[in-house]
Formats: structure tokens, C-alpha cells, sequence
């Protein structure tokens, strides 16, 4: 321990001694270090971190499987079983009387329990309305769950009984928000949707709940479902919309539960009334440690990749890092070969050499933490509005600083390895003659690290090149609507116990308010807003024309006002809009898009004709242009539009068209609506401009992302180029001088420089090019408009780094182009 110690601090002097090296070393390790730590913690917060409840390794969540599944009355999320084989799917939505059957009749389960997400409330609590998410539990959740109340108490069996009082448990953060903390919050009322609630607990501040981001305020049990979600009967065994989790018994055979499940599963798919159809029904039981992981799963793709890309970042700081090791062990050879004339082993040397590259890295690694705390910020920041809601503990815990820490340990062993053993390699006499032309050790190898340093940054220029192009394409898109000057908010009366006509009255109020405002052009309402992520789309038949065996005639769907396509900018092509008397009493009217049109009346005038859906016969009034609906990378769909009047949707999306900022007028807004109403709160404010980025906002995030890590790929790189170049022209100083004493001119002296840095690049580029060429296939996914093996972003790329090469030789070759011979010749 003692030598230990000794190499330690006689480490700390060496690199004192050098502050430019050790400056440079520490920096580019801890970039990254810390790139890699923020990234590990995102990853970790979404994937790795098991939940904080008591025993969460006995936590299930309950799928079941299923070829050639037809849904019906399903709401929920579907995936592909892996390794399922073609048309395999994976659910995890249940009918409440199956959960029923789980919770009663499977053995080896100390708790099978459920829930279901509310989303949107109407709140009404000591501020005022406001919208709130809730979570529909039941009553043996809490205890099933492994979870206790901070204040108060949780609910209970006995809550989730018909008759019992209606109860509610809520976060530590939504008592923070609506009750300051006041303890007296409990036994208060919350009004929920026009429903009483006396609120008996309050969770603790760490608690996170099984779904992904935890953004539910308020607990209610299951009883209480039908005042939220009547279209899901509960003792229907025909809609599926449940989640089910289970805790195991200790020692419980998962196989036998999986059995028990699958009988209870099929005797409910094989009811005469269900009309859900699968075949080769299943139950998988995942690992419930993490919570559910359908959602889960469709983010952690992307930070793998980004880990990967990290990672190759994290191999052009260690191979810069070695580079520069290299260079100061040629330096420093005739110190190593004195210590070894004096009796120094190698392994002594080794040693002593790892451990200063070990110094370096747990340096850049405490650094890095500090980078990895300013990049995981600057990434939360990028987030959309829409996703503000949820809650990823993403602090630095054991896991993140072990990873770090990790991370330090594989890099002073790769940085330094090499370079030890290389440097160590030392001939006595000629190391004791203080002359800098002889031996150059280690220079083939630098100059193989700095070309594996340039292959690896074109593979992460390339990709970044991909996804640029990508989001420049995304921005380039024909929306089929114009997205300036336009301001979107919702609002549901319904949840504030207005019936159909009293809904469509107060959107006529506030509509007409709203149009009365100074620099308000047009005012409209959708059941939707574009570019949201929101989809609606149902299945049509046309009169007189038989549907083909296999065929599937669907469209998407939207309820609009009078004025949406006038507001929207979206071209009314022929026939007629909407007006005031397409009301319920009339028959069905509906606008189509010119998809619609193609799709199913190819040969035929459209305006006129009908189409049946859910047993009503709708008449085709006008056709309208392609507009965008839910997402931009969607392609555009056959759409019908639908008149508000007639379908009585319970919330509606507002489009106000302005002449000034749109957010400005949302306080006059408000005021009308409170003005009206004031249990209605508004929700979901934002601008068009605002949802067409959100809408791409992953695209964005993803493409900055490797934007910066391209970037970051390519200084380092810059910086190991540099090192090596300038290495070799200190080394080649009195070569140079003895040319130009001979009659070379500086250009003469500096091409040289630029003509190695130029096949370094280029010999990177060759082992960099047929990398990227495979590993962009995994980007595929991510990619709009542009395929993997683009030769315009390839060639861009290539051009960019071997430019970059030139730049990065520009200083040494300069330099080598003034020695002064006389000055050179002096060390002769």
C-alpha cells in the first residue's frame, strides 16, 4: 500500500509537470465520461431501475399473446412478442370480470391486481378547476403493489365495494401543487368530473407508480369506474382495457400460474358474445420489477443506440488519450531509461505508467459527472410540453456512479496499456544519449490510433448526416394546412355534466366570444387536434358494393365545426362545408379528403354518394384537400370529416387563427371561459407551431443528440490528429533543418506534414465508410426520406473529414514551414 501511495503522488508530480497535457487529457475524458454517465442515467431511469416498493422482484405484469388478433372494444398497447414469428402480438389489456376470474381462481399469487389510467380530469380543488391524471386501482393494489401512504392511509379492499364512500388517495406533488403541503388536506373533498372524493392518504414524496413516466395525481378505486369510463362496462367480458400485475408467493411455479391463466383466458375468448378473436392465445408473465414496459420498450431502442454512439465516443477519447501517452513517453524516455539503469524492473515501470493514466481517468471521470448533470439537463430541456408531465428519476444513484466509475477503470486500462507497454520497450545506450533524432517509439502505433479515431467519427458523422437530412425532410413535408398564427386548446363540459345539446350550445358561446376579439380571424373546433399524435379511425362498408375476401375498407376520422377548413387553410375542393343545420335530427353528412376519394370511388363523383359505418348510412357532402392528421411521418389516410352537431363528441380542440402571437390572447381566453363556466378549465394550450415540432420532437432530440456527439467525435479526433502531427514534427526538427539548410522551400517542409495527415484520414475513412455502410441499417427505423446508404450524405461526410484532416495539420505544417535551420543544427 505504501508504494501505492508513492506512485500515486509521484504521479501527481509527473503530471503537474505538464499542465498542457494533462489539461487536454483530463478534458477529452471528461466529455466522454460524462456523455456516456448521462446517457447510462436516462437509460437507467427508463429501463434499469427497479421500482421502489417491498420486494419488487416479485412483481408480474400479465400479457397475453395471440396470432391473427381482430380487437374489439380494446384500448391498450400491442407489441410484437420477440421471437413470436410473423403476426404474433403481445396485449395487455384485460376484461375486468377475467381479472376477476385471476385474482380468484389462480393459485401461487399472494395478489393479482389492476388498474387503468385516467387522463384529462376536471379537478376542482382548493385553486379552483384545474385537469388532473388519475389511476383507477383496485382496492388490494397498495398492498399487492408493495406501497405505503406518507400521511393517512391507502385504499383499502373494503373501498372498492359497491356502496362504500367514495375515496381518493393523491402524490406527494399534487398536494405540493393544490394544497401547499397542508396537512389539513386530508378528509378535504376533491371534485373529480362532477364526483365527490374525500381524499384519506397522501403517497410518499419518492413513491413512482408502475407506469412509465408516473404521471398520475390521483388514486381512486375501481368502483368508481363508471363515472370516468362508462364506455367500458365493467361486468363486460367483451371490452378489454384493464392492466393486470401480479405478486408471486415465494417458491410460486410461474409455469403453473402461466397455465391457470391461459385456461381462464381462453373460456372468456371462447364466450359466445366475445367478439375478439385470436389464435394461439397465450399468457406471458414479465418481470413487473420495472413496472410495465410496453411504452418501456419503444423508447429504450433509441438510448441503446445512443449508448452505442457514446460509447464510439468514448473510444475516440481513449484512443486520443493514448495517442497523447505515446507522445509523452517519447519524451520522457531517457527519464524511464535512467530509472531502469538504476535498477528499475519493467513491470515497476508498467506500473507506475497505469497508474497516472489511472489518476487521469478518475479525474475525467469526476468531471465527467459534472458534464453528464449539464447534458442530462440540456436533454430534459428539449422535451415537448406534452411530455412535461412525466416524472423519470433520473439522479445520480449507486448504479450511475458504479457505471461511472466503471467506466474510469476500462479507460486508464485502455489508454494506458499500450502506451506503457510500448514505452517501456527501452535500449540503455541509445536511450542515454540525449539526442531527440533517435528512436521515435510508439509513432505506427499513434498513427493506427489516429486513423481508427477518424474511422469512428465518420461512422457518427455519417449517422448524424442521416438524421439531419431526415429532419430536414420532416420540415419540408406538405401538411395540406397552413400552421402559422393558429392557437389550440381543449375543453370538456362534459365532464362537467353537460348532456349533448348543452355541450354544443356552450362550444357555440365561446366560439362566437372568442370570434368577437380583436385580431381573431376565424375560430373553429375539431374532435382533435393535427399533428397531435391523436388518431380516431373505424371501418366502413359502401352500399351495393361486396367487400372482397380479406379486404378491410378503413378511414380515419374527425368531428370539425362549420368553419375547420376555412380556419385550417385546408382547400375545399368541391361540393359543400358544414352548416348550423347538420344537426342531429337530419341525416348523416361527412366531407372526405381526396384520398378517401381515390381510395374507395376511384371512377366515380364522390359528392353524393354514401358509406355505411357502425349501422348508419352517411352522406357525402363535399371533398376537401390531403391534410396531415396525427403525426407527420404518418402518410396522409382516407379521412372523413364529421359535423360536430351531429356526432356530439364530449371534448373538443379549439383552432383560433390570429394576426398577433397566439398565446397572447390565452388570459382574454380564459376569461370567457370562466366567464361561462367556471368548473370548465382549459387544457392543452399550445400553438400549431408548437405540435408540428412536438410532433417530430423525437426526430429532433435524437438528431441533436448525435448532431453533438458527431461533433464531440470529431474534436476529439482533431485533437488527437494535432498531438500526433505535432509530435512528429518536434521528432523531425532537426531532419527539416537540414533540409531547408540544403535549399527546401517551407511549402517543401509542410506538405509532408499535410500529406500524412490527409492518409491518416483517408485510411480512417476506409475502415470508418464500411462500418457505417452496416450499422446505419439499425437507424433504418428512424429514418424519413432518406435511405441508410445515401452517397450524397456519404460523400459530404468524406469530404467534411478529410478537410477537417487538413485544418487539423494546418498548425504543425506551418510550424515545420518556419524552422530555422541554424536554430535546428544547434542540436546537432
Amino acid at each position: 500500500m505504501s508504494i501505492l501511495i508513492k506512485d500515486i503522488k509521484y504521479g501527481f508530480r509527473q503530471l503537474r509537470k505538464s499542465p498542457g497535457f494533462t489539461v487536454v487529457a483530463v478534458l477529452s475524458l471528461a466529455l466522454g465520461i460524462g456523455v456516456n454517465t448521462a446517457i447510462f442515467s436516462l437509460l437507467n431511469a427508463v429501463w434499469l431501475r427497479s421500482l421502489p416498493v417491498q420486494n419488487p422482484h416479485e412483481l408480474r405484469v400479465v400479457n397475453w399473446s395471440g396470432h391473427d388478433v381482430n380487437y374489439n372494444n380494446f384500448f391498450g398497447n400491442t407489441r410484437q412478442v420477440p421471437g413470436g414469428g410473423r403476426g404474433a402480438s403481445m396485449c395487455g389489456s384485460f376484461p375486468y370480470p377475467l381479472y376477476c376470474d385471476f385474482r380468484d381462481q389462480v393459485k401461487g399469487c399472494s395478489s393479482v391486481f389492476a388498474l387503468a389510467e385516467l387522463q384529462n380530469l376536471t379537478a376542482i380543488g382548493p385553486n379552483g378547476a384545474d385537469t388532473a391524471n388519475g389511476l383507477l386501482i383496485t382496492g388490494n393494489f397498495f398492498k399487492g403493489y408493495g406501497a405505503q401512504a406518507f400521511i393517512g392511509r391507502t385504499i383499502i379492499p373494503e373501498d372498492d365495494k359497491s356502496g362504500a364512500e367514495p375515496v381518493a388517495v393523491i402524490t406527494y406533488r399534487w398536494w405540493e401543487k393544490e394544497y401547499d403541503l397542508d396537512p389539513n388536506a386530508l378528509g378535504q373533498i376533491v371534485t373529480l368530473n362532477k364526483a365527490s372524493f374525500t381524499i384519506v392518504g397522501i403517497l410518499p414524496p419518492n413513491y413512482c407508480g408502475p407506469l412509465m413516466g408516473d404521471r398520475s395525481d390521483i388514486y381512486l378505486p375501481m368502483v368508481s369506474q363508471p363515472q370516468f369510463l362508462h364506455e367500458y362496462p365493467l361486468i363486460s367480458r367483451n371490452h378489454w382495457w384493464l392492466q393486470v400485475m401480479a405478486r408471486l408467493e415465494p417458491r410460486a411455479n410461474e409455469t403453473q400460474i402461466r397455465a391457470a391463466m391461459e385456461g381462464l383466458l381462453n373460456q372468456t375468448l371462447s364466450a359466445p358474445e366475445q367478439q375478439t378473436r385470436v389464435k394461439q392465445p397465450g399468457i406471458i408473465l414479465e418481470d413487473g420489477s420495472r413496472g410495465l414496459l410496453a411504452i418501456r420498450q419503444r423508447i429504450v431502442q433509441p438510448l441503446w443506440i445512443l449508448m452505442t454512439a457514446v460509447g464510439l465516443v468514448l473510444l475516440i477519447a481513449c484512443a486520443n488519450l493514448a495517442g497523447l501517452l505515446l507522445a509523452r513517453g517519447a519524451e520522457r524516455r531517457q527519464e524511464l531509461t535512467v530509472r531502469v539503469a538504476i535498477g528499475a524492473g519493467r513491470l515497476r515501470l508498467i506500473r507506475q505508467l497505469l497508474t497516472e493514466s489511472l489518476i487521469l481517468s478518475l479525474v475525467g471521470a469526476g468531471f465527467g459527472l459534472l458534464v453528464a448533470m449539464w447534458v442530462k439537463a440540456a436533454i430534459l430541456s428539449f422535451l415537448p410540453s406534452s411530455v412535461h408531465g412525466l416524472h423519470f428519476d433520473v439522479r445520480t444513484d449507486m448504479r450511475v456512479l458504479l457505471f461511472t466509475l466503471g467506466a474510469a477503470l476500462v479507460t486508464s486500462l485502455l489508454c494506458g496499456l499500450l502506451p506503457a507497454l510500448r514505452t517501456t520497450r527501452l535500449d540503455l545506450c541509445a536511450g542515454l544519449k540525449n539526442n531527440r533524432t533517435l528512436g521515435v517509439p510508439g509513432l505506427r502505433l499513434g498513427k493506427i490510433l489516429v486513423a481508427a479515431q477518424v474511422g469512428l467519427s465518420a461512422l457518427l458523422v455519417i449517422g448524424a448526416g442521416l438524421l439531419m437530412q431526415t429532419l430536414v425532410n420532416l420540415y419540408r413535408v406538405n401538411l395540406g394546412f397552413n400552421p402559422e398564427k393558429l392557437l389550440v386548446f381543449r375543453l370538456n363540459p362534459s365532464q362537467a355534466g353537460y348532456d349533448d345539446a348543452e355541450r354544443v350550445q356552450f362550444y357555440d358561446n365561446v366560439q362566437s366570444a372568442i370570434a368577437g376579439l380583436p385580431g381573431v380571424r376565424n375560430v373553429a373546433l375539431s374532435s382533435a387536434s393535427l399533428l397531435s399524435g391523436y388518431l380516431a379511425c373505424n371501418g366502413i362498408s359502401i352500399p351495393g358494393r361486396p367487400q372482397q375476401s380479406g379486404q378491410h375498407m378503413q378511414a380515419d376520422i374527425m368531428d370539425v365545426s362549420e368553419s375547420f377548413f376555412q380556419t385550417m387553410d385546408i382547400s375545399l375542393l368541391r361540393g359543400r362545408s358544414f352548416g348550423i343545420t347538420d344537426t342531429p335530427t337530419q341525416s348523416r353528412v361527412a366531407i372526405i379528403n381526396d384520398t378517401f376519394a381515390r381510395s374507395f370511388f376511384p371512377d366515380e363523383d364522390p359528392i353524393g354518394q354514401s358509406f355505411r359505418m357502425s349501422g348508419t348510412d352517411i352522406r357525402i357532402v363535399g371533398l376537401c384537400g390531403d391534410a396531415k392528421y396525427s403525426r407527420v411521418q404518418r402518410q396522409i389516410e382516407p379521412t372523413m370529416y364529421l359535423s360536430h352537431r351531429q356526432s356530439n363528441p364530449g371534448a373538443m380542440y379549439f383552432e383560433v387563427r390570429t394576426v398577433l402571437e397566439p398565446l397572447s390572447i390565452v388570459p382574454v381566453i380564459r376569461k370567457i371561459v370562466a366567464d361561462l363556466d367556471n368548473t370548465i378549465p382549459i387544457s392543452s394550450i399550445s400553438t400549431q407551431t408548437q405540435l408540428l415540432k412536438q410532433s417530430i420532437s423525437f426526430e429532433r432530440i435524437f438528431t441533436s443528440l448525435c448532431g453533438a456527439l458527431a461533433v464531440l467525435g470529431i474534436m476529439l479526433s482533431c485533437i488527437g490528429l494535432y498531438g500526433l502531427l505535432s509530435f512528429m514534427v518536434t521528432r523531425r526538427t532537426n531532419e527539416i533543418g537540414v533540409r531547408m539548410a540544403l535549399g527546401a522551400r517551407p511549402r517543401d517542409a509542410a506538405w509532408p506534414i499535410v500529406r500524412s495527415a490527409l492518409w491518416l484520414a483517408a485510411f480512417g475513412l476506409l475502415i470508418g465508410i464500411p462500418l457505417a455502410l452496416g450499422l446505419n441499417q439499425v437507424l433504418r427505423r428512424f429514418l424519413f426520406g432518406i435511405k441508410p446508404h445515401d452517397p450524397i450524405t456519404i460523400v459530404a461526410s468524406i469530404f467534411l473529414l478529410l478537410i477537417i484532416a487538413a485544418i487539423s495539420a494546418w498548425l504543425p505544417a506551418r510550424r515545420a514551414a518556419k524552422v530555422d535551420p541554424m536554430e535546428a543544427l544547434r542540436y546537432e
